[in-house]
């Protein structure tokens, strides 16, 4: 029997935001550490939006590696 933290659905929703939130996370720090004197200005915000516009371009066929 198969035992689940939180339950079989719920395990895998847990772990894919779980990594989202580590990546934006890092990836803000990262920013930070490049540009500190943008540090008030790199938001999660940002970055979401950041990951969404190239998630559209990649679809779309317009992504080349930028």
């Amino acid at each position: 029997m198969t035992t689940y933290l939180l339950s079989r659905i719920g395990d895998p929703i847990f772990a894919l935001a779980m990594g989202v939130s580590a990546a934006m996370t890092r990836i803000r720090r990262d920013q930070i550490e490049k540009n500190p004197e943008k540090a008030s200005e790199i938001t999660y915000g940002g970055i979401m939006q950041l990951g969404q516009k190239r998630l559209q371009r990649w679809w779309n066929g317009d992504f080349q590696g930028v």
